[in-house]
């Protein structure tokens, strides 16, 4: 049985301890599913910033000496206590979210493994040799930046609070977090829970709007670098006000991943990928499909198998039994959506399945597939961010590498083909940072992406991320001449 409340007031933290020196204010934290306030945010103030920026900065020398040995153990014993309390993590998930347990789950105990791999990663790390001469020895030193803001957003509560924390903390920084005020419980139990496994300092939270909290936090002239996972609008006032003291910016942004099918594939098999790439999450993942580009042989039987698919997803609040999409996040999501698919079907598309919110309580809108979508519309251009998938015929595999790239976003892109000519030219001619060729959504160990295009600046995950949450210090060491 799960508890379904969350206690009456979140307020930020500041060296584990709960603050409230300047409050803006307070945000209802709501139900997607139910539309019904689960509990209060209260909006943190400049004060608040403040004290937080400055505890992250009086932890931090300490955080750095601590070393990559300690860190890891520190980091060890936080994934073990993520994994221990994976149903209450998933439980705070689906309240204010939205997704379904079982995938709730899932993200808690990927967040665990994402911990423990930044664990090892901090003793891994290496920044290698420069190069020497005769009598010299040069190389570089790893150094962490200081103290971070990390921005993140809220489609993935857990998962990317710790995308960004977790390297940022290996790397030796100390963190300042700003999680999204549409679904902060998650990240207030996880930095609660730091208290036990990390040093006063090293963890603190603000929470907030992004115009009153996270502008005071981006401009605070003790913050030495800013990692925001966000849309692209966000991602472009960060940079603005980051560059007024030219602060390093690390950003993931938006997405509108398109999906290249060729006619030498199993449409079968392909209309499967194409729904669970699409409806995953209720669309709400930076690198969910949402453009399909279909060879015109095979384009009506992948369009029938694709509605038939999305007609099997059961959609309802994530506690229900047989779930497998939740509903969208909030209202304003919802309207994004609608807008959308409205704006494409007036403009020509034809709705297959869905294309309606459904008639009850929650911002529910169903897996929704359209054909004959015209090229300009918002549908194709902009990130949708919800459970649609727009279905465009192209004349062979050149066609659809064109269309592909015809976006100003550069995320990533999936390719169903079984022609290994079609692939290369894929891996080659697409402007994207990851491309999957006959795979899912998803990383790969050891692996990293740079985003292209308006998607973002910097690595995104891995060895390479924890690359850019350290300063490179090259140092020329020569005996003392005679």
């Amino acid at each position: 049985m799960h508890d379904l409340s969350l206690r009456a007031e979140l307020l930020s933290r500041v060296a584990h301890l709960p603050i409230d020196l300047d409050r803006r204010g307070t945000i209802d934290v709501v139900n997607p599913a139910t539309e019904k306030p689960l509990t209060t945010m209260t909006v943190a103030g400049p004060d608040t910033v403040h004290a937080a920026v400055i505890s992250a900065r009086q932890a931090s020398a300490g955080w750095a000496q601590t070393g990559p040995v300690g860190r890891r153990v520190a980091l060890r014993t936080l994934a073990a206590r993520l994994r221990d309390h994976a149903e209450q993590l998933a439980t705070t998930i689906t309240l204010e979210h939205g997704r379904p347990f079982t995938d709730a789950r899932a993200e808690a105990h990927g967040a665990a493994d994402l911990v423990e791999t930044y664990a090892e990663l901090a003793v891994a790390h290496h920044t290698g040799v420069q190069g020497s001469a005769s009598g010299e020895i040069v190389f570089h030193r790893s150094e962490p930046w200081g103290v971070v803001a990390c921005i993140t957003p809220w489609n993935y509560p857990l998962m990317a609070v710790l995308n960004l924390v977790a390297p940022a903390l290996a790397a030796g920084n100390t963190v300042v977090l700003k999680p999204s005020e549409k679904t902060p419980a998650s990240a207030v139990l996880l930095v609660e829970w730091c208290t036990d496994h990390l040093p006063p300092g090293v963890l603190n939270l603000v929470l907030g709007t992004g115009e009153t909290t996270g502008s005071a936090l981006v401009r605070h002239p003790d913050v030495d670098l800013v990692a925001l996972t966000g849309g692209v609008a966000t991602g472009r006032r960060v940079s603005e006000l980051a560059g007024e003291r030219l602060k390093k910016t690390i950003l993931e942004l938006g997405g509108k991943d398109a999906m290249i099918v060729d006619d030498t594939v199993d449409v079968r098999v392909a209309a499967r990928m194409a729904a669970q790439a699409a409806f995953d999450n209720s669309g709400q993942i930076c690198t969910s499909i949402e453009r399909i580009y279909v060879h015109e042989a095979i384009k009506d039987d992948f369009v029938a198998r694709l509605a038939n698919e999305a007609a099997a997803w059961r959609v309802g609040d994530g506690f229900d039994d047989g779930v497998r999409m939740g509903p969208v996040v909030d209202q304003a999501q919802l309207d994004t959506i609608v807008n959308h698919v409205d704006s494409a079907v007036a403009q020509g598309a034809v709705v297959v399945c869905g294309g309606r919110r459904l008639d009850r309580t929650g911002y529910f809108f169903p897996p929704t597939v359209l054909t004959d979508v015209p090229p300009l519309v918002p549908l194709l251009t902009e990130e949708t961010f919800g459970p649609v998938a727009p279905v465009v015929s192209v004349r062979n595999f050149e066609d659809a590498i064109t269309r592909a790239n015809e976006s100003e976003y550069g995320l990533g892109a999936m390719v169903l083909t079984g022609d290994p000519v079609h692939a290369m030219l894929a891996v080659e001619r697409l402007r994207v940072g990851s491309v999957k060729i006959n795979a899912m959504r998803g990383r790969v160990p050891g692996t990293s992406a740079q985003p292209a295009g308006v998607s973002g600046i910097g690595a995104g995950y891995g060895p390479d991320a924890l690359r850019e949450f350290a300063r490179q210090k090259s140092v020329q060491w020569r005996a003392m001449p005679q």
